[in-house]
């Protein structure tokens, strides 16, 4: 019997090994032939967690939901990283760019 490795909320836990989802097994099982669409979807859920988990650490959530989504030869744009990269959806912020941080606070805000 093939276990499913699904979210267990609130603690964002995979129901079959325990570990912080989506685990290793979870990862294989969402990718799809659409890695926009995977993106998107993993942001919105980040978006999820991050409310039901606000002990934790923002960059580490994207690292958790977002960063294994990136294509390998994906870069960010602002520092050159393999590790991170802007997507459509998700705050800066969460973003784990220390090069984006400072060009966002370097900027003059509309007022």
């Amino acid at each position: 019997m093939n276990a499913t490795h699904r979210v267990v909320r609130p603690s964002w836990t995979c129901a079959v090994d325990e570990l912080p989802w989506p685990c290793t097994e979870a990862q294989r099982s969402l990718r799809t032939n659409d890695p926009a669409m995977l993106r998107q979807t993993m942001a919105n859920l980040m978006a999820i967690a991050q409310q039901e988990l606000d002990d934790t650490d923002p960059t580490t959530l994207y690292r958790r939901f977002l960063a294994w989504t990136l294509e390998p030869d994906q870069r960010c744009a602002i520092c050159g990283s393999r590790r991170h990269a802007v997507i459509p959806g998700v705050p800066p912020r969460l973003i784990p760019c220390d090069g984006l941080r400072t060009a966002l606070a370097g900027r003059d805000l509309p007022r």
